[in-house]
């Protein structure tokens, strides 16, 4: 991998707030950013290494133009379905505030590093998200266990998402057509994490001083936070 010139200030691409997903802009805008279904779960969880690993990606990409995204059996599956699920959600849910289908790219206020693309929203505090899995084993065991015990990744992603869009309430849904009618979707309420919250702020001001400074954690003789960091807040 060919070392970012950090002599020059560590700057992912302006973006329009909500670009929608999957297009060849919004691929173009999460380059070098931290994203919920991506690298959020890893500022939280990984080791020094694997962080400083990500950060050179991080200013890597933002040397190419963004390549086409990832696509699977299972990533199709998802898709095929996401818009039929939010649907079954809407008329399954008991409240009646406006939901909005999509509403594309957003970045965190103060860290412009930081981006998240939710499914839904619905009304102004809640963000929502939408899994489609491919087996319905998988979804069987959201429906029975819920998103964190399950898949950890999951639940660090939708508290991005809150974290990232501002949002107080999150919602997460499963959905399997081929499950029994009363079993198709599954809707977890999940609360906003302060915990979590607070880790990602914690985190994003690391990771974003050592960007910008052209630091990492494995430098034999420098501490990546001599000098501490800025007055952010």
């Amino acid at each position: 991998m060919t070392p970012y010139d950090f002599s020059l200030l560590y700057q992912p691409p302006d973006i329009k707030v909500g670009l929608p997903q999957n297009t060849q802009e919004w691929l173009d805008a999460r380059r070098g950013r931290i994203t919920a279904s991506d690298r959020a779960h890893k500022i939280l969880y990984s080791r020094d290494s694997t962080l400083d690993t990500m950060m050179d990606q991080m200013g890597e990409e933002l040397n190419h133009p963004a390549g086409k995204n990832f696509r699977s059996a299972y990533t199709d599956h998802g898709h095929a379905f996401e818009a039929q699920a939010i649907d079954e959600y809407d008329m399954a849910r008991l409240t009646f505030g406006e939901i909005t289908k999509e509403p594309g790219l957003f970045v965190h206020p103060i860290f412009d590093i930081a981006s998240a693309t939710p499914d839904f929203f619905v009304d102004d505090d809640v963000s929502g998200q939408v899994k489609c899995p491919a087996l319905l084993k998988n979804h069987n065991a959201l429906l029975h266990f819920g998103c964190r015990k399950v898949n950890a990744k999951y639940f660090t992603q939708v508290q991005f998402e809150a974290f990232v869009t501002g949002r107080s309430k999150i919602v997460f849904v499963s959905y399997h057509p081929d499950a029994r009618s009363t079993n198709q979707i599954h809707v977890e309420e999940i609360e906003v994490c302060q915990k979590t919250q607070d880790k990602f702020m914690e985190k994003l001001a690391i990771i974003n001083h050592m960007l910008v400074n052209g630091m990492r954690f494995k430098k034999e003789t420098d501490d990546p936070l001599d000098g501490g960091i800025p007055d952010l807040f």
